[in-house]
Formats: structure tokens, sequence, C-alpha cells
């Protein structure tokens, strides 16, 4: 279950028992994560919506999504045939 609250997104999570909060960015990232962006275009929506430099917002999605695998909130999806890692 999602809930979002002043642009940020609460998440149920039944398996764990638990309910994350995630911070405007956090959320930002994890709508995006639907298999069909990668991280380097999730990154660069997070550069023009937040506006940061590039680097900063590839290492905030590289760990975003690090945390949110780690508590099973999302899946690394395989390559796509390109060379491209997707979320």
């Amino acid at each position: 279950m999602v809930r979002e609250v002043d642009s940020e997104l609460l998440l149920l999570d039944t398996e764990a028992d638990r309910i994350h909060q995630l911070n405007r960015t956090a959320s930002f990232i994890w709508q995006r994560c639907d298999g069909d962006q990668s991280a380097d275009e999730i990154a660069q929506m997070i550069a023009t919506e937040f506006a940061v430099d590039s680097k900063t917002a590839m290492r905030d999605v590289v760990d975003t999504l690090g945390k949110l695998q780690a508590l099973n909130l999302v899946a690394e999806v395989p390559e796509d045939g390109h060379g491209q890692q997707q979320t």
C-alpha cells in the first residue's frame, strides 16, 4: 500500500510489517522504478527536477535504489539488451 503525504510517500510493507517514509527525492525515484526507466534516465530527471548536477543526481539514485533493494521494495531488472541496467 502506498499513500502520498505532502510530496512524500508512505509505503506499507506487509511482509516486514513496517511502514517506510520516503522523502521527496526518494519518492520521486521510487515512482519511476517501473522497469522502463534506467538509473541513468532517473538521474537525468532528478537533475532537472531538483536543479542538481548530474553527478549528485546519479549518486542519489544509486544510493536510494540500493536502500530500496535492501528493503525489498524494488527489484533489479536484468539488462535490456542495449547495455543499460533497468530499475
